[in-house]
């Protein structure tokens, strides 16, 4: 424990990029719709190694339902980054109330080219 703060919930994942590259390519808007908000589709295609940051996103939120330990919709799930580029996670409900934000939960996410992993950590 640090500073009194307790660990509420742990999750990792691991994702194959070619995976993710697959359903993107066999399902495309269906598939990134589905999964990704629109800030993240616009993050994550706007550059290099497209697949390589959807892949990221997506272990990130199986890392958070994880570390959650609740089945939530994918899209209530919102993986973004600050100005320096680093992730933060804010877990939104249907009404678009936040239910965690940076404060109480915690993200890393670091990716290759065949691999992408997250952890998320939910602080008690």
């Amino acid at each position: 424990m640090v500073s009194g703060i307790g660990i509420g919930g742990i999750g990792i994942d691991l994702v194959k990029v070619p995976r993710i590259k697959r359903l993107a390519d066999k399902w495309g808007r269906k598939f990134l719709e589905r999964v990704f908000t629109k800030a993240e589709r616009d993050y994550c295609l706007s550059g290099r190694r497209q697949y390589e940051h959807l892949a990221g996103r997506f272990a990130a939120k199986e890392a958070v339902i994880k570390a959650l330990g609740i089945k939530i919709p994918w899209k209530s799930i919102k993986v973004e980054s600050d100005r320096n580029g680093r992730p933060f996670v804010l877990v939104e409900s249907d009404n678009e109330k936040t239910i965690f934000s940076t404060g109480d939960l915690h993200v890393s996410i670091t990716h290759l080219e065949y691999y992408a992993i997250a952890i998320a950590v939910v602080e008690d």
